[in-house]
């Protein structure tokens, strides 16, 4: 029986309200991570390119994972009868499928997401493809989704993609195109941003490429930011992780989250079962909120990592500077501008330069019922929530985003004493 992809109804933002209380009594118990949905989104995708060979195990459980398995089950089931796929509110996802679609003779449908997600460019992309030779028509504004592609045979003879904007355009052509007569040749972007994504989508070609039997997803480093945020904030206490991702030999490049945290105070233990520990040294952050020195982080390659470590060290007092982050702007939100919006409620002033995002100590008046908005970005409501520890109540609207990439999140803050609030 075919199944149909039903799009889920989607919360208008502002959205509802999360109020979160701190219990500083509570003795802290282990958390578990979610799986990389990134991993997963260049998994599904290299499954498919190779033959559907490989069993794919530990897949999130998250929305932006979610609408890329079903869109690939369609694509799989009945790929001339279905006219319509929806990729809901993944980026990625959106970015990858397209690219992959413009590469399948046969291929005739529109492909759509959600109105946040349409306003997210597209276009880089979209003028590689066409200059491989796709068919892709789009049906409001050049440069956008919604898109008709009608795919076909493509050639990667004299293409190239600017890495600038986003690194899964290099991404997705570097995967789709063993489809092509001629592969797409991946030259180094010295202007390219997140390019360990690209490094990752380059190792996961070669695994699949052996077409092995199966091919087990790592924990997320991006989700753990949260929680080497809370040991920022929380010193001198054990944060127990059930499954901690590797360091050595991971496919992420946020594994970095380990050594920049580490550089602030908040040490990493990995044990021999796989699970971890992370402990914040109460007098290293000590020292470093009294050095009233700024704290300098090239942030190019671990964007993902900003919301976490921005709010965090606002929270613990430590001045800090980040560059190499104006793509930030053409997230799930302007983050620049979401997390200089939202620190000023709870009395932190943030400076949001073309490509930079510091605090210099500078602090603003603040009132305890001040609500923050999640600005429909699951990385904004994490970083915020996490703010509880030294806040000890928090108000969130739109924190239903979480679900984007860790629907479990709230539940895991639960067993830091972080509670939400009925």
């Amino acid at each position: 029986m075919r199944r149909h992809y039903l799009r889920r109804q989607r919360t208008a933002e502002p959205g509802a309200l999360a109020c979160l209380s701190f219990d500083a009594d509570r003795q802290p118990e282990p958390v578990r991570l979610p799986t990389s949905k990134s991993i997963a989104a260049r998994a599904l995708i290299l499954a498919y390119v190779n033959g559907n060979a490989t069993e794919l195990r530990g897949l999130p459980d998250c929305d932006d994972t979610r609408e890329l398995a079903e869109a690939m089950h369609m694509l799989r089931e009945d790929m001339a009868g279905c006219r319509s796929y929806d990729l809901g509110t993944g980026g990625t996802s959106l970015r990858f499928f397209l690219a992959l679609a413009a590469s399948l003779p046969g291929f005739d449908a529109r492909i759509d997401c959600s109105d946040a997600l349409r306003s997210r460019p597209l276009k880089p992309l979209i003028d590689s493809l066409r200059q491989a030779g796709a068919d892709i028509e789009c049906l409001r504004q050049e440069g956008y989704a919604p898109l008709h592609v009608k795919g076909r045979v493509l050639d990667g003879s004299g293409v190239a993609v600017s890495g600038a904007a986003s690194s899964q355009f290099r991404s997705a052509l570097m995967m789709v195109s063993q489809l092509w007569t001629v592969p797409f040749t991946d030259a180094e972007d010295a202007h390219g941003v997140s390019l360990p994504y690209v490094s990752m989508t380059r190792r996961m070609v070669e695994i699949f490429r052996e077409r092995p039997s199966k091919f087990v997803i790592e924990p997320d480093w991006s989700a753990l930011s949260y929680f080497y945020e809370y040991a920022l904030l929380r010193p001198d206490m054990d944060v127990e992780v059930e499954n901690m991702p590797p360091v050595e030999g991971s496919l992420q490049g946020d594994s970095a989250c380990a050594a920049i945290f580490g550089g602030l105070g908040v040490e990493t233990r990995i044990n021999p079962d796989g699970s971890g520990v992370l402990r914040g040294n109460k007098e290293m952050i000590e020292r470093l909120r009294d050095a009233k020195e700024t704290v300098s982080l090239d942030m190019k390659d671990v964007p993902d990592l900003v919301p976490a470590l921005a709010v965090g060290l606002c929270c613990a007092g430590i001045r800090f500077r980040m560059t190499g982050i104006g793509h930030l702007r053409h997230k799930e939100s302007n983050r620049l501008s979401a997390l200089s919006e939202e620190m000023s409620k709870a009395g932190y002033r943030l400076e949001a330069g073309e490509d930079s995002l510091s605090w210099e100590g500078a602090r603003l008046p603040s009132g305890e019922d001040e609500t923050h908005f999640a600005h429909r970005d699951h990385r904004i409501a994490m970083a915020l929530a996490v703010t509880a520890v030294t806040r000890r109540h928090v108000s969130i609207r739109g924190a239903e985003a979480v679900t984007k990439s860790f629907p479990t999140f709230f539940a895991q803050l639960a067993q830091l004493g972080i509670y939400r609030r009925k």
